[in-house]
């Protein structure tokens, strides 16, 4: 039986049943989603991600898009992350949602983490529709050289339909030079609101099979068994290394790891 590592992201809230879904559960790491900006990170993401380290002592990853935190913020963050056990993040590109941000790049977060917190694991996401372009694929293979130069050693794909781009993707990557290791990003469409979010939000192609579902049960069975599909036949092209999109859902999670091959 081939190798099958899973992580999974996370919404920023807590709850008993939570802790309890991941202690059956075992993912390698778990990732916490950012908050709306009109909150507060600090009292959302980051307090979720220090409760979930500390009850279910999974590794845990917080999500940091860089044009998101003026200076301040980030002087907080470093001070905070440097007295918690919270020990990885995801730096992402985001929007520039706050206009006293101190940065506007990944690569610039990464930059001032690096400086202040040199032990700080550092996760990019990645994008493999890119090789639909020749272009956009070789702008894509240079910024994850890049990033992998700063320090990234997990790239987390957006979510994808086609295997076989994924594992074009993948092999481009690989004979570019890049080492680091590359999640499979899926996200099992399990409600009509997800539906949307791919359709309209992301923009991706979605397989004809999901236009057949008329309300979320079947959509839900549709969604799980082509997640599952996916998972399996990405197993035996050699794709070892998975990431769920399914935010809270924890039962769908475990139908998913249930059904792998």
């Amino acid at each position: 039986m081939s190798t099958f590592n899973y992580s999974l992201e996370l919404l920023q809230n807590n709850s008993n049943s939570k802790e309890q879904a991941l202690n059956k559960l075992a993912p390698e790491f778990i990732s916490i989603a950012y908050t709306n900006h009109t909150l507060s990170f600090f009292e959302t993401t980051f307090s979720t991600a220090l409760a979930l380290k500390k009850a279910t002592k999974n590794k845990t990853v917080i999500h940091l898009p860089a044009s998101s935190f003026t200076q301040e913020e980030l002087d907080k963050l470093v001070a905070a992350l440097q007295k918690s056990t919270i020990d990885s993040a995801l730096i992402l590109s985001g929007k520039k949602i706050n206009k006293n941000s101190a940065y506007t790049s990944a690569l610039e977060l990464t930059q001032f983490l690096n400086n202040k917190l040199p032990d700080l694991n550092i996760l990019y996401s990645c994008h493999p529709e890119a090789i639909t372009s020749e272009i956009s694929l070789q702008n894509e293979l240079s910024l994850m050289k890049t990033k992998e130069a700063a320090g990234c050693k997990i790239f987390i794909s957006q979510i994808f339909f086609d295997n076989t781009m994924f594992v074009q993707f993948v092999n481009h990557c690989r004979h570019a030079g890049i080492k680091a290791q590359i999640r499979a990003g899926i996200m099992p469409i399990v409600n009509k609101k997800q539906l949307t979010f791919v359709k309209n939000i992301l923009k991706l192609q979605l397989p004809n099979s999901f236009e057949r579902a008329s309300n979320d049960i079947q959509l839900k069975k549709i969604g799980v068994r082509f997640a599952l599909n996916q998972i399996n036949m990405l197993k035996k092209q050699g794709i070892t290394d998975f990431h769920f999109f399914t935010m809270d859902n924890l039962d769908t999670v475990k139908l998913l790891i249930d059904g792998v091959l």
